[in-house]
């Protein structure tokens, strides 16, 4: 069976955090290497997560209580909660689809006085087009934080130059993974020493639970292979477990009720160090390669089905949506096949504030989620399991077998 995701990590890059965490080394002067090489212009900071930094820039820039941020409806629940802590009024702007992008025409009609943030979510391995978002929120006198978690693309692109804020993540199953760190721009060099100040009160995250950390993924890693994915996968079965829920438990970056004293860590002297190796050593053929294959996907499957975020740009296919109208049956099909097809995720719609009196239906953000199933996109599937994938997706659409085109351009 095709796990429906590999760790974009090598066996050899989890030995070197291994050796780092054995190894006596300064976590201020693995900081400062990590910084320095991600933002050579001083504009960056080190966060254990983005949603440890996403919590140091509402506690430093302390907004007056009961400010509104217009924020992607479709988002990891978690940065809506950040911001209700500090006081604040997420209200969410609905998606076009095929871009996975806020509707533009929605912002003017979202703001109010009391709006003082944007924050732009690129999900699904695709960008958003900031520019006319930036256009409009720098008339208004708009705060604009770029949220680049699942977008990682190679050094060429650290965030949108115009955009206040830029997060990246390297949890354990983003691109270039370091099983965890985040790292932000901040164009505003007071805000950076403000959000610096507040994570310099917060704990150093400990050495030996990223070590388990490594250890865990190690084991992870292994496992995800066909072959030893299938044992797995039958083995819970036999035993009456639901593997969905033991992979998606334990991948999670920030599991239980007390998350939010988890995030407020800093990151340990072995997590930056191996990020910082990530970051020189990685190979932009794997990404290549996965882009393509997304590509080759998207052309067998467009023409009868849906696929979120087709006309984002820059599409790396991070994981790669469909919409389909029987998500549980088209799942249950694609495992039988072979694949691993998933609809467990994280994402969720940030709901409106009850008595926000401009707030919207959300309804392509409610339609994303409900009809959302993520098809398994990497390097090591084959052209001919693309294929097949295709096929059972297509089966009640395309009753005849679909064939590769000769080309697959990067989108």
């Amino acid at each position: 069976m095709w796990p429906r995701k590999r760790f974009d990590i090598r066996m050899t890059d989890i030995a070197a955090g291994i050796f780092y965490c054995l190894k006596p080394f300064p976590a201020a002067q693995a900081r400062e290497q990590l910084e320095k090489f991600w933002a050579p212009d001083g504009d960056g900071l080190a966060f254990l997560s983005v949603r440890s930094g996403f919590d140091a820039l509402w506690e430093a820039l302390k907004l007056p209580e009961g400010s509104e941020v217009l924020i992607t409806a479709v988002n990891i629940p978690h940065m809506a909660e950040i911001i209700r802590f500090h006081r604040l009024v997420p209200v969410p702007v609905d998606l076009d689809l095929e871009r996975m992008a806020p509707l533009e025409d929605l912002l003017p009609k979202l703001r109010s006085e009391k709006t003082r943030a944007v924050v732009v979510a690129h999900l699904f391995g695709g960008q958003v087009r900031m520019e006319p978002i930036l256009r409009w929120a720098k008339e208004n006198g708009l705060l604009v934080i770029e949220d680049c978690a699942q977008a990682y693309s190679g050094l060429h692109y650290r965030g949108h130059p115009e955009a206040d804020v830029s997060m990246f993540s390297f949890g354990s199953i983003k691109t270039a993974t370091a099983l965890g760190g985040a790292l932000f721009r901040i164009r505003n060099p007071q805000l950076a020493a403000r959000m610096r100040a507040v994570e310099q009160s917060w704990p150093v995250q400990s050495r030996l639970k990223y070590l388990q950390r490594l250890l865990k993924y190690a084991w992870f890693s292994v496992v995800c292979r066909p072959v030893p994915f299938a044992l797995f996968v039958s083995t819970c079965r036999l035993m009456g477990y639901d593997y969905d829920h033991i992979i998606h438990s334990a991948v999670r970056g920030f599991p239980g009720n007390d998350w939010r004293q988890t995030i407020r860590h800093r990151p340990c002297g072995p997590l930056m160090l191996l990020l910082l190796r990530r970051l020189k050593r990685y190979d932009m053929g794997r990404l290549a390669q996965r882009a393509a294959k997304g590509e080759m996907l998207l052309e067998l499957l467009s023409p009868h089905v849906f696929c979120p975020g087709a006309k984002a740009e820059n599409r790396t296919h991070w994981v790669f949506p469909i919409l389909v109208d029987d998500p549980v049956g088209v799942t249950a099909r694609l495992q039988r096949a072979g694949f691993d097809a998933a609809r467990t995720h994280s994402l969720a719609v940030i709901d409106a504030p009850p008595d926000h009196p401009l707030a919207p239906p959300l309804g392509e953000s409610r339609r994303l989620l409900q009809q959302l199933v993520c098809l398994p996109i990497y390097p090591e599937i084959p052209d001919r399991a693309i294929r097949q994938m295709a096929n059972v997706v297509l089966e009640p659409y395309h009753p005849s077998p679909v064939f590769i085109p000769k080309t697959h351009p990067v989108g």
